[in-house]
């Protein structure tokens, strides 16, 4: 949670309780932290991503007008 005080100039950041809880529930699944989920969704969407574009360049698919 987020507190500002703009009159003193003061920011207060007080850490989520969430976050401790994901960490440990992705510890759970295949032993990996938050952060190596992260990573790991990033890779699989980048290798999707790239095999549509190559299957969209070798298919030939246009946009229609």
């Amino acid at each position: 949670m987020i507190s500002i005080d703009f009159n003193n100039g003061v920011i207060q950041v007080a850490p989520v309780a969430g976050a401790a809880a994901t960490d440990a529930v992705g510890r759970l699944v295949f032993g990996l932290t938050f952060n190596e989920w992260f990573y790991v969704t990033a890779i699989i969407y980048s290798l999707v991503m790239t095999g549509l574009a190559i299957h969209k360049a070798v298919k030939g698919d246009k946009p229609k007008e």
